[in-house]
């Protein structure tokens, strides 16, 4: 505990050294810092509330984390231009380190699981105000070593941006058409432990917010910056670790037999387009496809894809001056390759598909979609799934599954 305490002084004394911009920070946030340190020096100092607060001493590895980033907005259109400065940013996290528990935290090398809370000012311009974020997150281990290792993170999770796009009130403002959004992190980090308790990190990050092209406009706000941060253990490490290897096939695979998973689903989306086509308008996407595992981790496939967006017909009017006999006509099939990454009940989906049919292609032929799908039962899933052309976002839709494994020798 001497050791705690003469670490914790050395620390506020170099902490009081440095010129940080405190004043900057809302007030209310410099509450919230200022709680958590209490909490923890609190905590330090009783180890019996500790043993009580983590649950589970050996096995809980949960870790509270701070840490401050530096960077800029890039002007990816030349109309964001006045949008454009350098600002710093403040995330608040609490993370727990995997030990093998489950199957899918050995395959991906004992990642570290956690949710964090960003904010930022987002620089000087009166047109952005303030972002939020609460973003769950995974960081996947690079190298593995005893003292310092080198991590990437992916964060997903929703966003708040107090000043959106008003045609009267905010109309320079064409990067974010809502308050609520889909927030995105990816981080580059490399972790030093310097004592049983502390880490130090130092990252190069990127952030994104966009809502899917839901509400226009939607070019999107994408942040890369530098970030330094401090992580705190609130409990003893757990020394274990699974070693031992696991068979790459399933148990009842090893009478011979092997499976093809059939997937049927369909989803609704929703485009709120008052700032271009003065109306809101439905999109929906129905897809089938069967999908092979090459391993514990990945499968492929192939399917066809259905799908109505309800600005093309309006679209094909502004741009070609035709109109369509009906809706038949406007939906589009195409024809799709995709890539899974699975973790346990999570599956990240990436497509990549051609146009066969459709009045109205005015994007090209070429899409793409990424999508979440989760596990309800052994049958069911849910999934989450953006469509873009080009990598511009055109609409976001929530549906449900059905998969049907297809079983031969």
């Amino acid at each position: 505990m001497q050791r705690f305490e003469c670490i914790f002084t050395t620390l506020s004394k170099q902490i009081s050294k440095l010129k940080f911009p405190l004043n900057t920070f809302p007030a209310i946030y410099r509450g919230i810092w200022a709680t958590l340190m209490i909490v923890f020096i609190s905590l330090a100092n009783n180890q019996d509330a500790l043993a009580q607060f983590t649950h589970k001493r050996i096995s809980s590895n949960l870790m509270v984390n701070g840490k401050v980033a530096y960077g800029f907005l890039i002007p990816h259109h030349l109309e964001m231009e006045i949008l454009n400065s350098h600002f710093t940013a403040y995330e608040i996290s609490i993370s727990k380190a995997t030990y093998g528990r489950t199957r899918w935290e050995y395959m991906y090398n004992y990642p570290v699981i956690g949710i964090a809370y960003w904010y930022s000012s987002l620089g000087t311009s009166p047109y952005l105000g303030n972002a939020h974020a609460l973003m769950p997150y995974i960081d996947f281990p690079l190298t593995y070593g005893k003292e310092m290792r080198i991590f990437f993170r992916t964060a997903l999770g929703i966003g708040y941006i107090t000043n959106h796009f008003d045609r009267l009130e905010n109309y320079k403002n064409i990067a974010i058409g809502s308050h609520w959004n889909a927030a995105v992190a990816f981080t580059l980090e490399m972790k030093q432990k310097v004592s049983e308790r502390f880490i130090v990190s130092l990252g190069l990050g990127f952030n994104h917010f966009s809502n899917g092209s839901m509400k226009t406009p939607n070019y999107g706000i994408n942040i890369p910056n530098a970030s330094a941060s401090l992580s705190y253990r609130l409990s003893k490490e757990n020394p274990y670790f699974r070693k031992k290897l696991l068979p790459e096939l399933r148990p009842f695979y090893f009478d011979g037999k092997k499976s093809l998973d059939l997937n049927i689903a369909g989803g609704l989306g929703y485009k709120n387009m008052n700032a271009e086509m003065e109306g809101k308008f439905l999109a929906w996407d129905i897809f089938t496809g069967i999908m092979k595992d090459v391993s514990y981790k990945s499968s492929v496939g192939v399917g066809l894809d259905a799908s109505y967006d309800g600005t093309d017909e309006i679209a094909l009017r502004q741009k070609y001056g035709e109109t369509s006999e009906n809706n038949f006509e406007m939906i589009k099939t195409g024809f799709e390759v995709g890539y899974a990454l699975n973790m346990s009940r999570i599956s990240f989906v990436g497509n990549l598909g051609y146009y066969l049919s459709g009045r109205y292609q005015g994007d090209g032929k070429i899409y793409e979609k990424i999508g979440i799908w989760c596990e309800i039962s052994r049958d069911l899933f849910a999934h989450v799934t953006l469509k873009a052309h080009a990598g511009r976002a055109d609409f976001l839709t929530l549906g449900i599954g059905y998969k049907i494994e297809l079983i031969y020798y």
